[in-house]
């Protein structure tokens, strides 16, 4: 039976055999389906099948590491290839292609009755070498990506770590000049792994920068899913917020007023969101921060509309969601009151003088 056959194959004493399985596209008379048989295999052979798979790999591994394909590529690059090397690494890349098929199909089959451990090693396995990865093997980093994303959906065991590789591909993607609407979704879907970041370790660092990044992305500010995520940025951690809101000022000057009204939401979005600590520092280091600028920048100033714009934005909120305008009030009073003080104690002044003349 192909059942049978296939879970034999998953061996280094039958490669070629493993590859046929797993290579893509299949004849299209081949009556084999990957997904089909991971569905109907009893969870004994479940298990068996991923503990084969994670040996494999590991042998296939350790025989030709990572670093020996860069050499090669290098190497490649360089007109200075060995002969004797492009057999093994291309022998290595489909091994590692096929493994990674059979991990996808898999993913969709784990459940609480089935002991996965092995298919979480063979995982982790292709996590850590990711990285690692020549440029030339897109196809492959694709998939492995994919499985991170899958992973992280699925709520597995050892979720935490895969979901971070992705975030960061996914942000960096997100980023690059090439980046589509698409790529901002996909960040968007897997939002939530950014609460696994530690902000105050130093391994963040990279993190926050791509992050404030992203606030100097028109593509970001402008897609819907792009907002939603800078909005959720906001409540990340209340030091990130000072950090997002200097990010914005500085860049007032370059975005056009037409962008105005997206920054605005996201601002929004956030203070709707967000609650105790995290909303204090919104509103008094950022929403009131924009109130006072609005009043007494110089309309000379190039962001002074720009300013405006946004206020205006909160402005007709207030008319339409409840709270808004109670929250206007309470963060215009002091900044109102300090100005009239300001004119009162300079007309007191004027009036002093007067009388001294009198």
């Amino acid at each position: 039976m192909k059942r049978e056959a296939f879970l034999q194959a998953v061996s280094k004493d039958s490669i070629e055999d493993f590859l046929r399985f797993t290579r893509i596209p299949k004849n299209t008379f081949d009556p084999f389906d990957l997904n089909e048989l991971l569905q109907e295999l009893p969870k004994k052979q479940k298990e068996i099948l991923w503990e084969r798979l994670t040996h494999l790999l590991t042998q296939i591994l350790m025989e030709n590491t990572v670093e020996t394909w860069q050499r090669a590529e290098d190497d490649e690059s360089n007109d200075d290839m060995e002969v004797e090397i492009i057999p093994e690494t291309k022998q290595t890349v489909a091994v590692i292609q096929g493994v990674t098929a059979v991990v996808t199909a898999s993913i969709p089959v784990v459940d609480e009755n089935v002991n996965y451990k092995a298919l979480l090693e063979c995982v982790f396995i292709l996590n850590s070498i990711l990285p690692a990865l020549p440029e030339s093997e897109k196809t492959l980093q694709g998939a492995i990506q994919r499985i991170c994303e899958m992973w992280w959906e699925k709520g597995l065991e050892g979720k935490e770590e895969l979901g971070k590789t992705i975030f960061i591909i996914l942000l960096r993607k997100s980023l690059n000049k090439a980046a589509t609407g698409a790529d901002i979704i996909r960040l968007w879907n897997l939002h939530q792994t950014l609460l696994c970041f530690d902000y105050d370790l130093e391994d963040s660092n990279e993190v926050k920068d791509l992050l404030l990044q992203c606030f100097m992305s028109v593509k970001h500010i402008k897609k819907e899913e792009g907002r939603r995520f800078l909005s959720f940025l906001f409540s990340w951690n209340v030091n990130f917020i000072k950090m997002i809101h200097g990010t914005v000022k500085n860049q007032l000057h370059f975005f056009p007023r037409s962008l105005m009204a997206y920054v605005s939401e996201v601002y929004f979005r956030a203070w709707k969101k967000v609650s105790g600590e995290i909303l204090e520092i919104l509103e008094h280091n950022c929403i009131q921060d924009f109130m006072h600028h609005g009043i007494h920048l110089p309309r000379s100033s190039s962001v002074h509309s720009k300013v405006r714009e946004m206020l205006s934005y909160f402005h007709k909120q207030s008319k339409v969601r409840q709270g808004v305008e109670e929250m206007l009030y309470r963060l215009y009073q002091p900044i109102l009151w300090r100005a009239l003080k300001g004119v009162l104690s300079r007309i007191a002044v004027g009036c002093g003088a007067n009388t001294a003349f009198v």
